[in-house]
């Protein structure tokens, strides 16, 4: 018989506040084309909590964000994309898993603004589901100044946010751990 373990009260609220400032975010800044911390904060919390909350993160963000925004398959293909950044930024703090300081600064916007990319790649394969290589190719090929935005607004996301996040959040994972 196995256990099953749920999340502690202390992760569901702080999934529940981050996700809020995720959505909140989507809905305010939606006059700004791919332009929005989600991202980052997603990255953050991936880097600071681990793969399994980033994953909670971005499915409440994307779900509950959509049903304001507009709910469809490219929701699906929405969590999809954050759901690979996460496992990507997963991979990269592996290196940095025992060592008391994270990735520098720069390098990790850096990587950020790379994530827009990633993002608007998997989010368009929605439209291969609908008319295969033929439809894919050039609306992704079209959507990729909108990637650009959002790579934009990644990096610049990542430096606003990150040394204030990272700051209140690391004594978040402590309590979390304990």
């Amino acid at each position: 018989m196995s256990i099953i373990k749920f999340p502690s009260v202390k992760e569901i609220a702080l999934i529940g506040i981050l996700a809020a400032v995720n959505i909140a975010s989507r809905l305010f800044l939606q006059f700004l084309p791919n332009i929005k911390p989600v991202t980052a904060i997603i990255i953050l919390s991936v880097m600071l909590f681990g793969l399994a909350f980033g994953l909670k993160l971005t499915i409440v963000t994307t779900i509950v964000s959509d049903v304001f925004l507009g709910l469809g398959l490219w929701t699906v293909f929405q969590i999809l994309a954050w759901s690979v950044i996460c496992l990507l930024t997963s991979l990269l703090m592996i290196p940095y898993r025992r060592k008391e300081h994270g990735p520098p600064l720069i390098p990790m916007a850096i990587y950020s603004a790379a994530m827009g990319f990633v993002f608007g790649f998997v989010v368009s394969f929605e439209q291969f589901v609908y008319g295969g290589w033929g439809l894919f190719i050039p609306y992704y090929i079209a959507g990729l100044s909108f990637d650009a935005l959002h790579a934009g607004g990644n990096f610049f996301f990542y430096l606003i946010c990150a040394p204030i996040l990272m700051k209140v959040m690391k004594n978040e994972a402590k309590k979390l751990v304990h």
